[in-house]
């Protein structure tokens, strides 16, 4: 196909990060919008442009010249929504987690291998400039054989940042709904898929995943400390995340931040930023042999990886090649997400080929 024509489907708070990857996009276009709430989808057409908008997903599905559709929509709708649009002959780009468990995603698949379409899971850490600039150093040899993977994650008051309705939050705290908690299995995913992406597959993990009450009757699930074990070489990895609820975090988007560091037998890369700016450091910094060197030559907002992960959607579809996260490897995430969960559960480590 010469442009991909796009039905963006949920169109909650997230989706002004979406809609940026089609803007003089010459290879697609968003061509409908749907949500649920028919005053959310009026507003979003009208504001965006766009031709068509829907309240009914079936209703946008019927829609012959609608190619892909972006699925925005709360977690427990991933593998329903996702499955009924292979169906109807859509390719399929869905927001990350794929699916509340692995029978979900199993049917997903399925569901792209008997269509014969694209079944992408956007991952949009993956396409952060200092990582991709980081990743390359990595694969590079930049820092010799790496060692280690470690990830902090913060998440501060949230009044800083962006406006996020209360509804949006609500199902987030729903296990029902949302698979797990807001920190470890919702934004998690960012960082599970971030440790795969820079360092391989993951073999087995050990998991501590807390638990506090922010308001009456309401818990998230922080402070955590999740550690794992790489299939390559002698490869670990870890990940702290907290809860600083009186912390003003300078961001643009939601109120937390991250750092990541990666060591290896020769140096040490740091990435210092993503979606918040809580250190005023070049984004990438590394040392090696003695040396520290600084970048800042590159776009280090988070904005730019939504653009660069839909852009590469779309070039795969007009291309006919596979989208960087595949159904399969988005299985995979979720199998080293699911692994961590049950590791704090039963208080033990758990190999990942215990989840089939």
């Amino acid at each position: 196909m010469s442009k991909v024509r796009v039905g963006l489907v949920g169109l909650g708070r997230i989706a002004d990060l979406h809609i940026l990857g089609y803007r003089d996009n010459p290879r697609g276009e968003v061509t409908a919008v749907c949500d649920a709430v028919p005053e959310t989808a009026e507003r979003r057409a009208r504001e965006w442009g766009v031709g068509r908008w829907y309240s009914d997903y079936g209703q946008l599905l019927a829609e012959p010249a609608i190619d892909a559709v972006e699925i925005l929509t709360p977690h427990h709708l991933h593998a329903e929504m996702t499955v009924a649009a292979l169906e109807a002959g859509k390719h399929v780009s869905v927001q990350k987690p794929m699916a509340l468990n692995l029978a979900e995603a199993d049917a997903m698949i399925a569901a792209a291998e008997r269509a014969g379409k694209a079944l992408r899971v956007f991952e949009n850490y993956r396409f952060y400039p200092p990582y991709v600039r980081a990743k390359r150093l990595v694969d590079g040899g930049e820092i010799g054989e790496p060692l280690s993977l470690r990830v902090k994650v913060i998440g501060g008051d949230a009044r800083q940042g962006w406006a996020v309705p209360r509804s949006s939050w609500a199902w987030r705290l729903d296990e029902a709904l949302s698979g797990g908690g807001p920190s470890v299995f919702d934004h998690g995913y960012h960082i599970f898929s971030s440790a795969m992406f820079f360092l391989g597959h993951v073999e087995r993990v050990f998991a501590w995943i807390g638990k506090t009450e922010v308001a009456p009757g309401v818990f998230w699930d922080t402070p955590s400390y999740i550690m794992w074990k790489h299939h390559q070489g002698q490869r670990y990895g870890m990940w702290e995340t907290v809860g600083s609820r009186e912390l003003a975090v300078p961001s643009k988007y939601y109120g937390n931040d991250e750092w990541l560091e990666i060591t290896g037998s020769r140096g040490v890369i740091w990435v210092t930023r993503c979606t918040g700016e809580m250190l005023p450091l070049p984004p990438l910094v590394v040392y090696r042999d003695g040396k520290l060197r600084t970048f800042d030559d590159m776009e280090a907002d988070w904005a730019s990886s939504f653009v660069a992960a839909t852009h590469e959607f779309i070039d795969a579809l007009t291309e006919g090649r596979p989208p960087e996260m595949t159904d399969q490897e988005g299985k995979e995430v979720l199998r080293f997400s699911l692994a961590a969960h049950l590791s704090a559960r039963e208080r033990r480590e758990v190999q990942l080929d215990e989840l089939i």
